[in-house]
């Protein structure tokens, strides 16, 4: 940030600088190189090259700065800063090439402005390839279930409308290279937001959704802009969503349910017999925890499954137990329940006795087959 803001000190004098100024043509990919003799940047003693755009009222323009050169775009209109990017990766953070830039903007006006490529440092040189493209932004219809949109982030915010139709279980992910995505829902009594659920630095939110109209918020994290691809999906809940306690649980099916307003949702499992059972808090967006009381039993546990997921492996005697999940933080969301008889597998006690009896037959036959001492 404090490059960037300083690049209004460091262009004073190219928004002026006339036709010795290149031009740029939406569309068009210029290559360049900073070097030594560069224009010089007098703050720091960095390096810039400048570049003449002419767009009209409203165009909006992307920028996509790629090469060997760490640095960053700005873009100026006379002597005000319109908007900026440095490297995706200058923070440490994320997957992307450490030099990529990216940036999009939308003219106020007809008119010339500046486009700057400038060094990140007094010894950061080499060259680079500069890219624009027109922007067509998104139509402006709401998203639905299964429906997505690819546009391009301006500036802070940027809101869409969402529409649903049915009830179930929906997904909005918001997908970017170019910069740390950050997704915001609301309506019907639903605040949710969320940052890197959707793995990498791409953010999604996973919730139940009645009929009715929604807001989604995309932003980034970072204050950079760019391309980013907006998708909604619906899945399927054949056993509908639990949104109440006391459900009982039947082992070997999955529950699909949601917390109440504490972050909380209990359940009831009844046996007839002992059994090993195993239990999985499956979540998304948020630290599940377990806790399974019953006769002899009180367990607990935060993170025994994959990530951030609870799971607890228990010997039960016949009985009736309670089957609480709840999230760290009273956090709303939606997870799932697994219930799976361990009994069943290998370590069964009918598969012991067969595999006794099948050692039994084998040593056996070892025994025939073993030669007799001719001394006895």
């Amino acid at each position: 940030m404090t490059l960037a803001l300083a690049a209004c000190q460091k262009l004073g004098g190219v928004a002026g600088a006339g036709d010795n100024t290149p031009n740029l043509a939406v569309g068009e990919t210029v290559a360049g190189e900073i070097t030594s003799s560069s224009r010089l940047n007098y703050n720091d003693g960095s390096r810039h090259q400048a570049y003449k755009i002419t767009l009209k009222d409203g165009e909006a323009v992307s920028l996509e700065l790629g090469g060997s050169l760490s640095g960053q775009i700005a873009v100026f209109d006379g002597q005000t800063m319109l908007a900026h990017a440095s490297s995706s990766n200058s923070d440490g953070e994320g997957e992307a090439s450490p030099n990529a830039v990216s940036l999009a903007f939308r003219a106020p006006k007809d008119g010339s402005y500046v486009v700057a490529v400038n060094s990140a440092s007094s010894d950061s040189f080499g060259p680079f390839k500069l890219k624009s493209a027109k922007v067509v932004p998104y139509d402006g219809k709401p998203l639905g279930a299964e429906s997505q949109a690819i546009d391009w982030l301006m500036g802070e915010k940027q809101e869409y409308k969402l529409k649903v139709d049915k009830a179930g279980l929906y997904s909005i992910t918001m997908e970017s290279s170019a910069f740390d995505a950050f997704l915001r829902l609301n309506g019907r009594n639903v605040e949710l937001e969320d940052d890197d659920n959707g793995g990498n630095l791409n953010a999604r939110i996973r919730t139940y959704l009645e009929p009715g109209e929604y807001t989604i918020g995309a932003s980034s994290v970072n204050n950079n802009t760019g391309s980013f691809k907006l998708s909604v999906a619906l899945t399927p809940t054949p056993n509908g969503l639990v949104n109440r306690d006391g459900t009982a649980l039947t082992i070997g099916q999955t529950a699909q349910s949601m917390m109440d307003s504490r972050g909380r949702r209990t359940f009831v499992l009844n046996l007839d017999a002992p059994k090993q059972v195993q239990f999985d808090a499956i979540a998304d967006g948020f630290d599940s925890v377990l806790h399974v009381t019953g006769p002899g039993t009180d367990a607990e546990d935060d993170d025994g499954g994959n990530g951030t997921n609870a799971r607890l492996n228990l010997s039960l005697r016949a009985g009736r137990y309670i089957v609480a999940v709840t999230s760290l933080g009273s956090q709303q969301g939606v997870f799932e329940l697994e219930t799976t008889d361990m009994d069943g597998d290998g370590t069964s006690p009918d598969s012991n006795h067969k595999d006794a009896a099948e050692e039994a037959t084998a040593a056996a036959a070892e025994a025939v087959a073993a030669p007799t001492d001719s001394t006895n």
